[in-house]
């Protein structure tokens, strides 16, 4: 069963609200996490105009962007997240689907990654892989949070991670939740796939990598139906097939 704490009142909610109606129209594009509830948005008392920018940008930082804690969700180890996109041309983060036609700028789609930290973005480990057509604000893309995984109890170092590598453009997006995870408290271990950082010159990674996409620039045709499977069926747990290596993310 999943709950979640916000960190807001109504009279946050309201100025998160004003402040969506003055941010300039330059940052409506990208990609940022609404489900999990992610740091620095309007759902958070911490919203940032940037929160859907790529690691770099005006001074972002790996990991998460440097932000301060978010709202706190919690879940159980073999519970399924149907993730959700989200970036400032959505004006109700609570409904889903949101309205035909609005701007993405997913570049062409590429290659996501889906993540779990258990000691502040020190170390990550791959829950879930979609190439090509993601990300898309218009569909859920379900992640399985792998039912052999240990409990992880403290929020401030526990985090569920986005990230992405574009089609069209060579810039790396990031974006992460606070969570508490209710695992395996006797066996409990962490899937081995590591998180796939590029673009990020700070950590010195190689720069000009692209993810192979769609090409499609505005909606997709949603998750590929075997992804699909395997990020719900227990492939990236520890001990699945996806092993150290995961799918081939189209990396060139």
């Amino acid at each position: 069963m999943k709950s979640t704490s916000f960190l807001g009142t109504a009279l946050v909610a309201a100025a998160s609200s004003l402040l969506l109606t003055l941010l300039p129209t330059s940052t409506d594009a990208h990609m940022a996490i609404s489900n999990p509830p992610g740091q620095a948005g309007p759902w958070s008392n911490d919203l940032h105009s940037d929160v859907h920018a790529w690691i770099g940008y005006e001074g972002k930082t790996f990991p998460c962007g440097g932000y301060k804690p978010g709202p706190v969700t919690t879940y159980k180890a073999g519970e399924i997240i149907p993730v959700r996109f989200w970036n400032f041309d959505i004006k109700d983060y609570k409904k889903f689907p949101p309205p035909k036609g609005l701007n993405q700028a997913r570049h062409g789609g590429g290659a996501c990654e889906f993540s779990l930290s258990y000691d502040s973005g020190k170390t990550w480990h791959v829950i879930g892989q979609y190439t090509k057509t993601c990300p898309d604000i218009y569909y859920e893309w379900p992640v399985q949070i792998p039912k052999n995984v240990p409990s992880c109890l403290d929020s401030n170092k526990c985090l569920f991670a986005f990230s992405w590598t574009a089609y069209s453009t060579p810039q790396f997006y990031h974006h992460c939740a606070n969570v508490i995870i209710h695992g395996d408290d006797k066996k409990g271990i962490l899937p081995e796939l590591e998180m796939q950082v590029v673009d990020v010159k700070s950590l010195h990674q190689k720069q000009d990598v692209h993810a192979l996409g769609d090409k499609l620039s505005t909606k997709s045709t949603g998750p590929d139906r075997r992804e699909k499977e395997l990020n719900t069926n227990g492939y990236f747990a520890c001990g699945g097939a996806a092993g150290k290596h995961g799918l081939d993310l189209g990396l060139v």
